[in-house]
C-alpha cells in the first residue's frame, strides 16, 4: 500500500514538472504575481523606448513562470508526501516478545475470562457459559414455563449444523427470503421435551434476552427429545444423519459419544 501511494505521488509530481517545463516558455504568465509598475523618470519616451521596455519585460516572464510553478510544485509535493507518511500503516506493537511470554499472556487472559464468566456445571455432564446477560427484572424460566426460544446448533469441533432465529437461516417474509433474525423462533414448554433434557436444564433461571452456550452430552441430547427440534434445510438434515452415524458407529468406526454445542437465547417468557 505504501509503495503504491508513493508511486502515485511521484507520478503526480512528474506531471507537475512537465506542466512547469511546458508553461515556462509561454509568452503569457499563468497566475503569476503581478509586477509592480516601473517608475519612469522621463516624461517623454520614444517609440524605441517603448519597444525596448516591452522586450525587457518579456525576457523575464519565463523566469517568473518557472520560479512560480516550481514553488507551487514543491509545496504540492511536500503536502502529498507528508499526507502519505501520515496515512502509512503503522506496525503493530507486539505485546509479547517470544513464544513463552505469548503463551503466558494467553493463559492470563483465559484465566481472567473464566473468573469473570465461569463455566457452570450441571448434572449429567451439561455445562454452559453466559454469552449475554438478560434483563435483571422480570420473570425467569422455570419448570413448566412457556418461552420463545432462538437456538443455533454446532458440532463439538465448531461445524455449524442448523439454527432458528439467529439469522443464519432464511425465511419467507413478504414474498422474499430474509434472514430469520427476529423473524422466527421456537415455542418451548419446559418439561414437555420439545428440546433435549440437557437444554431444558440449561434454560432454568434464564431471563428474557439472556444467551447461553451449552455443551450437551449425547446422554441428555437429541435422543431425549426424539430428535427435536428437527432441521428444515438439506444441509442440516445431512449433518444430523452424519451425527447419528457417529453416535451409533458405522463401518469400522466404533460408536463415539460426540457432544453438540447449543447457543440458546430466550426471546420471550410467556408464563
Amino acid at each position: 500500500m505504501a509503495s503504491l501511494n508513493l508511486q502515485r505521488f511521484l507520478s503526480l509530481f512528474a506531471c507537475l514538472l512537465i506542466v512547469d517545463f511546458s508553461l515556462s516558455f509561454s509568452p503569457t504568465p499563468i497566475n503569476r504575481p503581478a509586477l509592480a509598475p516601473k517608475t519612469v523618470a522621463r516624461t517623454h519616451t520614444s517609440p524605441l523606448d517603448h519597444e525596448t521596455q516591452a522586450l525587457h519585460e518579456h525576457a523575464y516572464e519565463p523566469i517568473i513562470n518557472r520560479r512560480y510553478l516550481i514553488d507551487r510544485s514543491s509545496k504540492a509535493f511536500t503536502v502529498l508526501v507528508t499526507g502519505s507518511l501520515l496515512s502509512l500503516p503503522q506496525l503493530a506493537q507486539a505485546k509479547c516478545t517470544d513464544i513463552e511470554s505469548c503463551r503466558e499472556e494467553g493463559e492470563r487472559k483465559i484465566e481472567a475470562d473464566l473468573k469473570n464468566n465461569p463455566i457452570i456445571k450441571l448434572s449429567d455432564g451439561v455445562r454452559y457459559r453466559v454469552l449475554q446477560p438478560g434483563t435483571l427484572s422480570g420473570p425467569k424460566v422455570k419448570e413448566g414455563s412457556s418461552i420463545d426460544l432462538a437456538y443455533s446448533i454446532s458440532t463439538a469441533s465448531g461445524q455449524y449444523m442448523y439454527s432458528k432465529g439467529f439469522g443464519f437461516e432464511k425465511v419467507d417474509f413478504g414474498g422474499k427470503l430474509e434472514p430469520d433474525l427476529g423473524l422466527d423462533s421456537m415455542r418451548v414448554v419446559l418439561g414437555q421435551h420439545d428440546v433435549p433434557i440437557g437444554i431444558e436444564m440449561a434454560l432454568v433461571g434464564m431471563g428474557r434476552g439472556e444467551r447461553r452456550r451449552v455443551e450437551l452430552p449425547p446422554g441428555v441430547g437429541f435422543e431425549t427429545s426424539n430428535w427435536s427440534p428437527e432441521p428444515t434445510t438439506r444441509r442440516g438434515k445431512t449433518l444430523v444423519r452424519q451425527y447419528k452415524k457417529k453416535l451409533a458407529g458405522f463401518g469400522s468406526q466404533p460408536p463415539f459419544p460426540a457432544e453438540t454445542v447449543w447457543d440458546i437465547e430466550v426471546l420471550r417468557i410467556r408464563d
